[in-house]
């Protein structure tokens, strides 16, 4: 373990101890990802951090002081980014520590931890996650090791085993869950909404099957049509939507909105127009893009993440029969992990050095803080951490050449 000063802790929610209601305000989307880094990373207390956010997770990894709840810091947090208050649901959050922390890591890049047992999709989000993390500078040497680690895991048991076979996305998923239901209907008409990597796998799914004819609807026109010309498609601006969703059989949406694209209202006006119309709507976003509730109206079908996880439990057990060679794979790593994690309590930057510094940085700052404007001492707050953070890794590495 480290020594009584810090600890590594990761601390969130994902499908297994939340709703997707309960995960839908805690959300933070991929624009807003750098700030919330930025955010969470300069709290005091926290030493480095990186943030996973994707539909079924909110997860913070973080270097922290022992004497910090690593909970308490995750609602600071959620104050200081959307002025959100995590009090009424501290049941839904999760909490690992130190070796345990780095388990639960490599058994997500493994795909052992998502929905879909397996899927590919989740190492791209640990590597934006840590590209975002590195961006703003909050990753540091732990982070760094702990994350390389998780991408070897992911590669390795994709590589090695059965894991990785077969449908293993949510986007990959949803098109199986829809396939009986388009092969029912005569070429379909399908509309995507928004521009991102889960519609660009459910678009090239579809695409393969040929089923009928595509239209992509995005807030950036200029992306939707881009986006379109490698299916042969059109593109339009979200203007477009009432037309296009009368003309839609099928919508698959996703996007990054923070209120709903598709609203009660909406599907009201084209309903009046259309009153014998069926539309089937596949809503993979959180926050949910569609508004309304999957009774509203007798002629529309709706599925949104929930479904998709009761529809994979049937399709996985190929998959379940490759967990015990990924965890062989998850074991050795971790405990190549846990080996090199043991020998940080030998560095000055883990051992009370860091606190002695951070002391010194705080005292210097106190006087200086209430006569500068906000904005400047933001900046100040990050430049000076970072400069105590360079500061002790000359430090480490003098005393690694000695």
């Amino acid at each position: 373990m480290l020594s009584g000063n810090w600890q590594l802790v990761v601390c969130g929610i994902n499908h297994k101890t939340s709703t997707l209601d309960q995960r839908e305000p805690l959300q933070i989307n991929r624009n807003e990802i750098a700030r919330a880094n930025a955010i969470f990373g300069n709290l005091p207390g926290v030493m480095e951090s990186a943030i996973v956010s994707t539909c079924n997770r909110i997860e913070f990894y973080f270097a922290a002081r022992k004497s910090e709840d690593p909970l308490e810091l995750v609602k600071i947090f959620y104050k200081n980014f959307n002025d959100y208050d995590i009090s009424a649901a501290p049941d839904i959050f999760f909490m690992r520590k130190n070796r345990h922390t780095a388990a639960h890591l490599l058994s997500v890049a493994a795909g052992i931890e998502s929905v879909v047992l397996g899927e590919n999709q989740i190492m791209g989000q640990l590597k934006d996650a840590y590209t975002s993390a590195c961006a703003v500078k909050t990753a540091g040497k732990i982070i760094h090791r702990l994350f390389h680690q998780a991408f070897r895991v992911g590669k390795q048991v994709r590589t090695d085993t059965e894991m990785g076979k077969g449908s293993c996305s949510v986007s990959s998923a949803a098109i199986e869950l829809l396939q009986t239901k388009i092969e029912q209907m005569n070429k379909p008409s399908i509309l995507f909404i928004g521009i991102n990597q889960m519609i660009a796998l459910a678009a090239a799914g579809i695409s393969r099957l040929e089923y009928g004819q595509l239209a992509f609807a995005n807030r950036t026109p200029q992306k939707a049509e881009t986006f379109a010309a490698n299916f042969d498609s059109l593109g339009y601006p979200l203007t477009y939507l009432p037309e296009l969703i009368r003309a839609a059989d099928i919508i698959i949406t996703c996007t990054g909105s923070d209120e709903p694209i598709i609203t009660g209202d909406l599907i009201d006006s084209v309903f009046q127009a259309s009153p014998g119309k069926k539309l089937l709507i596949v809503d993979l976003a959180i926050p949910r893009d569609v508004e309304i509730e999957k009774d509203y109206n007798s002629n529309i079908e709706i599925y949104d993440l929930e479904d998709i996880k009761e529809h994979v439990k049937k399709y996985q057990q190929r998959r379940e029969l490759a967990i015990p060679q990924a965890q062989e794979i998850i074991d050795q790593k971790l405990s190549e992990f846990n080996y090199w994690f043991e020998h940080l309590r030998y560095e000055p930057l883990y051992n009370g050095l860091g606190d002695t510094f951070e002391a010194i940085r705080q005292d210097e700052l106190a006087s200086l803080r209430d006569k500068l404007p906000p904005e400047l001492r933001d900046e100040i707050e990050i430049a000076t951490k970072a400069l105590v953070h360079k500061l002790l890794q000359i430090k480490v590495k003098t005393s690694e050449d000695k």
